[in-house]
């Protein structure tokens, strides 16, 4: 209403139903002209983060919640038993030997056209796992093959892209799809609205309070039912 969009930010088991609010994190608007700004309002609730941003100029605009530093997990065995560790800044038991150590880096986008599909705002950062949409991420449609790349700071990364359909269930649900050796992804779905998820553990840059990093980044998308 008004040329206003409102977008929820949440962590959810299914999709779309909010149950944790995606805070701490940075939120940008790529507008149609390829510039980076904040949203007009961001609004932090219990279940989700209300994002809404005013559409001035026909095309397509893009908003992510950037990357969100979450919780660190580490995973252990001690006398043949697997344990994790609540507090990972607490000394281990003696003969602990540590399985698992990571940072969570979260990261959600999505496209959103405002009257006439454009392609200058259909991008992605040059760090960080991403998915970039080769198939206007607006212009997706039923039984045609879409295609995305995935990419990982920068480069081409061959890995499994899941599919969640909204209110289906977290993994029952999900329709998985593996990317070619340049991290191209075709995919075809039925009508309706999805969040494409990827997943990908790396070392953890230098300084970091952790060894690994573990990526997941996911991009919502709207398949149309007919061209």
């Amino acid at each position: 209403m008004g040329g206003y969009v409102t977008l929820d930010a949440s962590f959810a088991e299914a999709f779309f139903i909010p149950e944790a609010a995606f805070s701490g994190s940075e939120y940008t608007v790529t507008e149609t002209t390829g510039e980076q700004v904040s949203p007009d309002t961001v609004t932090e609730l219990k279940t989700r983060v209300v994002v809404e941003h005013k559409l001035e100029d026909e095309g397509t605009y893009r908003i992510s919640t950037g990357s969100r530093e979450g919780g660190v997990f580490l995973f252990y065995e001690v006398d043949g038993e697997s344990k994790r560790a609540m507090n990972p800044t607490e000394p281990l038991p003696e003969g602990a030997e540590v399985k698992m150590h990571f940072q969570s880096i979260t990261r959600a986008d999505t496209y959103v056209t405002h009257k006439k599909p454009s392609n200058t705002a259909v991008k992605v950062e040059e760090t960080g796992l991403q998915i970039l949409p080769l198939t206007h991420p607006n212009s997706i449609f039923a039984g045609e093959e879409a295609q995305v790349k995935l990419i990982f700071d920068g480069e081409a990364h061959q890995n499994t892209l899941e599919a969640y359909p909204a209110n289906g269930e977290h993994e029952a649900e999900s329709t998985k799809f593996e990317s070619n050796d340049n991290g191209v992804v075709n995919f075809t779905l039925p009508a309706g609205k999805y969040l494409l998820k990827v997943r990908h553990r790396a070392p953890a840059p230098e300084g970091a309070n952790v060894p690994t990093y573990s990526h997941t980044t996911t991009l919502s998308i709207l398949v149309f039912a007919d061209n």
